[in-house]
C-alpha cells in the first residue's frame, strides 16, 4: 500500500509568479526561434544578417586580460660585466617553440608597476626544454638592471611570446648566404640564429659583422671564437671603437663607412645573399646606407628594431574616455577607452577578438586598420611606412584622442 501523499498549498503570491512567468518564458523561447528561422530562410534567399554587437562598460584590470606563462630561471651566467644570460624552463615540462631571431616580452612587476622588456632567445631552437634570453645592462633601465644585479636561480618570471618576424628558420636542404650585421647586445637574435642554422644547413655560409665599444664588451666572445675555429663556413668579423694593444680585428665606429669597408672584405657574395641588421639605431641606419650604396635588394634587409619603452616620449593621453568600436568580420564589438588604456586593452576588456603578441609594438601581432577617428602611437614601433600609409596602427602602443573605429585584418 502506497503511502498518503501530503499536499502542500503553494503561497498564493509564488502561485502568481509562476503563472506569469510561464508565459513569459514561452514567449521569448517563440520569440528566438522566429528570429533563427528568419535568420536561416534570410541566408537561403542570400539576405545577410546584421553584424553581431557586443556592448559593455565593465573595464577589468590591464594586467588580467594578457595571459603569461609563468616560468623558472633554471640558471644564470655572467657573460660580461653588463651582460647576464638567463635559462629559463616551465615548470610543466612544456617545450619552448620559437623561430630563431623571435623574441620574448619580460613582464616584471616592480617597484608599483608592471613593466615589460623585450629580449630575443639566444639560444639554439633545437633544445625546446630551455631557452635562453641575454640581458645588457640598459643606463636607467630598471628591469635590466634588475635582473642584470638580482635575478637568480630558482625565481620565476612571466613572459609573453615569442614574437617578431625578424627569424631564419633553418631548413635542411637550404643553401644560402647569410650577412648577419650586429652591434653590442644585437647579437642575441644572430647567436640564436649561427646556432640553430649552422648544424642543420651543410650548404649554408653565414658571416658575421659584430661592433662594440671594447674586448671586454663582446658578449658571447668565446663562443664566437670556438664556432669560428671549428666551422669555415661561418666568417667573423670583431670592429671595435675603443680596441686594446694588440688587437688583431677591426677598429672603428661601424658608421656608414666603416660597414661598408668590412662589406667590401668579402668580396663578391651572391645576388641572393639576404642580411639581417640589428643593433643601437644609428649604426642600423649607417648598415642600411651601406647595403642600399652597395646596390642590395631592400627586400633583403632584414632588421630588428627595439626601443626602450621608458625612454619612449608618452602618446598624447586625453583625460575624457573615448567610444571605440572593433570589428573583426561580421562582429562588431562597442565599448569605451579609458584614459590610461591603449586600444588593445580596451578591447581585450569588452571581450573583442583582438590579436597581440608582445604587447609592447615590437612585433605587429596587434595591428588593426582605422576606419574612422584619431590615434596616437607610442613612438618608435615597428609599424612600417606602408602599413602606417595604408592606415594600421599597433593597438598595443595605440590611444584613441577622438571616437574610433577599427577593423582587426
Amino acid at each position: 500500500m502506497l503511502p498518503a501523499v501530503t499536499r502542500v498549498p503553494l503561497p498564493a503570491s509564488l502561485l502568481q509568479r509562476l503563472v506569469r512567468a510561464v508565459p513569459q518564458a514561452l514567449t521569448r523561447k517563440i520569440k528566438d526561434l522566429r528570429r533563427d528561422l528568419a535568420v536561416l530562410t534570410g541566408a537561403f534567399a542570400g539576405n545577410h544578417p546584421a553584424p553581431v554587437t557586443v556592448r559593455t562598460r565593465r573595464t577589468p584590470p590591464s594586467s588580467s586580460l594578457v595571459a603569461t606563462r609563468h616560468v623558472r630561471v633554471k640558471s644564470v651566467v655572467h657573460d660580461t660585466a653588463d651582460a647576464l644570460c638567463v635559462e629559463l624552463e616551465d615548470p610543466t615540462g612544456a617545450p619552448f617553440s620559437f623561430v630563431p631571431g623571435q623574441f620574448f616580452t619580460v613582464v616584471l612587476p616592480l617597484e608599483g608597476e608592471t613593466l615589460r622588456r623585450a629580449y630575443s632567445a639566444s639560444s639554439a631552437c633545437q633544445s625546446p626544454a630551455t631557452v635562453r634570453i641575454t640581458v645588457k645592462r640598459v643606463a636607467g633601465g630598471k628591469v635590466s638592471n634588475y635582473i642584470v644585479d638580482s635575478l637568480k636561480e630558482g625565481a620565476f618570471l612571466e613572459l609573453l611570446g615569442p614574437s617578431g618576424n625578424f627569424v631564419v628558420a633553418p631548413n635542411p636542404s637550404a643553401r644560402r648566404s647569410l650577412v648577419l650585421i650586429a652591434g653590442g647586445s644585437g647579437i642575441t637574435p644572430m647567436m640564436s640564429i649561427l646556432q640553430s642554422v649552422l648544424p642543420v644547413e651543410p650548404e649554408t655560409q653565414i658571416t658575421l659583422l659584430y661592433g662594440n665599444r671594447g674586448e671586454d664588451d663582446i658578449i658571447f666572445r668565446n663562443a664566437l671564437a670556438e664556432l669560428a675555429a671549428g666551422e669555415p663556413r661561418f666568417v667573423l668579423r670583431h670592429v671595435l671603437s675603443n680596441p686594446p694593444d694588440g688587437w688583431n680585428g677591426a677598429a672603428g665606429v661601424l658608421d656608414e663607412a666603416t660597414t661598408s669597408r668590412e662589406l667590401a672584405l668579402l668580396g663578391d657574395l651572391p645576388e641572393t645573399t639576404e642580411y639581417y641588421v640589428c643593433g643601437p639605431q644609428p649604426m642600423m641606419d649607417a648598415a642600411r646606407a651601406a647595403l642600399r650604396s652597395r646596390g642590395v635588394d631592400p627586400e633583403k634587409i632584414h632588421e630588428e628594431r627595439f626601443s626602450s619603452p621608458h625612454l619612449r616620449p608618452a602618446a598624447h593621453k586625453l583625460t575624457t574616455s573615448q567610444p571605440l568600436t572593433v570589428r573583426c568580420g561580421a562582429r562588431e564589438t562597442i565599448t569605451t577607452v579609458g584614459p590610461d588604456q591603449t586600444l588593445l586593452e580596451a578591447g581585450l576588456a569588452a571581450g573583442a577578438a583582438m590579436n597581440f603578441s608582445c604587447t609592447l609594438g615590437g612585433c605587429a601581432a596587434c595591428k588593426v586598420k582605422v576606419v574612422s577617428g584619431e590615434v596616437a602611437m607610442e613612438e618608435p614601433n615597428c609599424l612600417s611606412s606602408d602599413e602606417r600609409n595604408e592606415g594600421f596602427v599597433l593597438a598595443c602602443v595605440a590611444r584613441a584622442n577622438s571616437p574610433v573605429v577599427v577593423e582587426v585584418p
